[in-house]
């Protein structure tokens, strides 16, 4: 199907009668979901455009601005179940690695936009069925660094069961149906390509919306998510080349909403805190996984999302090949792109005058930040900060260790990525100006430390095979 017709849905009238048969809310026309929720963002005008509300009960509902307007209705779409780190606890993870950068906001934020390129040359080299590579805009609540335990049981307790949550726009290179976990399945709902998203390897892109808590301990389906092969010539200047992604924060009505425009589709996704203080909060205090005067609980009740995050995300689940072989450096190397870009980032502060007003930040794009690094690579350790791994290549790794030549390659990969970053002006935030965050290799050249056939890289892998 091609992109421009991924609205264009066809349901069962035992999902349309669930909604539509309501008759408090009058016609079922353009505004009908507009008029629900009261919210005017949510009226839809043309068969590419569709929109959802999730109700503060729970339940998800959708229009499409097709003739018929169809509307569909999800029953229950918002899950919560807390999990139980049992023993170790540890997810069958080899490598994860996030990248930066983000920015933290002085008050909550109003409103957020930034294009997303999905040209062919933003794709990894390699990507297959034990790996995937997120890019991804993370909205997030106010940031909780300091309660962050280093292990992975930390990342499901209390701690981080709310502020490791949020709104999450992914675009995705692999397959959907990717177990790492401790992350929330994607359960893809009201999409023409609800039937491909699973286990099956896309070599292209695939993109959603979803709302995730706790790393996956509290979760709402992703909504019209789809798929697209990229732009075809790498031309920005394409009409299929950008996705065009927008937060906006009500806070008066303490409701967010997430739009996603893609080659003249659009929809938007809106969502109460309501939900939240009704539905999650309850259920995690009475299980003990929160206590009532933890300061996650009153994020919750007063409505803090302060933190963006713009991220990139390279997961590999298993250390092998098919012929049971390490992965190869040369292979390793291919999982990251050789460049991610966030275009025309504009970012509105509540109480601060104008959009990008640096004033309004207590840090904006900042390379450095925003790096986790953790897996069976590093026997779970948890890194967040670049210069805490390289410290610890240096001073502490066993250069005997047969993935000793992994973490001194990966230690060359983050840190070409930083200064590619830096290089690329991610760091400049003019007021008043769009602000751009680029990312990938410094000069799009894969690091020496990488390459098999680098004389002092083969020397430790010579070295290495010897013991």
């Amino acid at each position: 199907m091609h992109p421009s017709t991924w609205f264009t849905l066809t349901l069962t009238c035992a999902l349309v009668a669930g909604c539509a048969q309501s008759g408090s809310h009058g016609v079922i026309d353009g505004k009908y979901l507009a008029r629900l929720s009261g919210l005017p963002q949510l009226e839809v005008k043309t068969p590419n455009e569709s929109a959802i509300w999730i109700t503060p009960e729970g339940d998800a509902i959708s229009i499409v601005g097709d003739e018929d307007f169809t509307v569909t209705y999800k029953a229950d779409a918002f899950v919560v179940k807390v999990k139980e780190c049992e023993g170790e606890g540890l997810p069958p993870v080899w490598f994860r690695y996030y990248d930066g950068p983000n920015m933290f906001a002085k008050d909550n934020f109003e409103e957020i936009s930034f294009d997303m390129p999905v040209t062919k040359r933003g794709l990894p080299a390699k990507f297959d069925q034990q790996s995937k590579w997120d890019q991804m805009g993370i909205f997030q609540p106010m940031p909780v660094f300091s309660d962050v335990a280093p292990t992975y049981c930390g990342f499901s307790g209390p701690k981080t069961i709310w502020a490791n949550g949020g709104h999450n726009f992914e675009l995705v290179a692999g397959n959907t149906g990717f177990d790492v976990g401790d992350a929330t399945p994607v359960t893809v709902w009201n999409s023409p390509w609800m039937s491909d998203f699973n286990e099956s390897l896309y070599k292209g892109w695939m993109v959603y919306p979803m709302m995730a808590l706790g790393n996956g301990n509290g979760a709402l389906p992703a909504g019209y998510a789809f798929r697209t092969e990229g732009s075809a010539d790498d031309s920005l200047n394409a009409q299929d080349a950008m996705v065009h992604c927008k937060y906006t924060v009500i806070n008066e009505r303490e409701i967010m909403l997430l739009e996603l425009s893609y080659n003249g589709s659009t929809t938007k996704y809106a969502v109460p805190q309501k939900l939240f203080k009704d539905k999650f909060l309850p259920l995690v205090i009475a299980n003990g996984d929160m206590a009532a005067d933890d300061k996650q609980v009153a994020q919750v009740n007063d409505f803090m999302w302060r933190w963006m995050l713009f991220t990139t995300t390279c997961t590999i689940q298993k250390p092998t090949n098919a012929e049971g072989a390490l992965i190869s450096l040369d292979e390793f190397k291919k999982y990251f792109p050789l460049t991610t870009k966030y275009l025309n980032i504009k970012a509105k502060v509540r109480g601060y005058d104008g959009y990008n007003n640096p004033a309004a930040f207590e840090n904006t794009l900042q390379c450095g930040l925003g790096m986790e690094l953790y897996g069976t690579l590093v026997d779970f350790r948890l890194f967040t900060d670049s210069g805490a791994f390289s410290k610890w290549l240096a001073t502490e790794a066993d250069k005997r260790d047969p993935r000793y030549a992994h973490w001194r390659c990966f230690e060359a990969i983050m840190r070409s990525r930083e200064q590619r970053c830096i290089a690329e002006h991610s760091e400049d935030a003019t007021a008043g100006k769009p602000w751009h965050a680029i990312n990938g290799y410094l000069n799009e050249q894969y690091p020496a430390e990488c390459d098999c056939n680098d004389p002092q890289t083969k020397a430790i892998l010579d070295g290495l095979r010897s013991h």
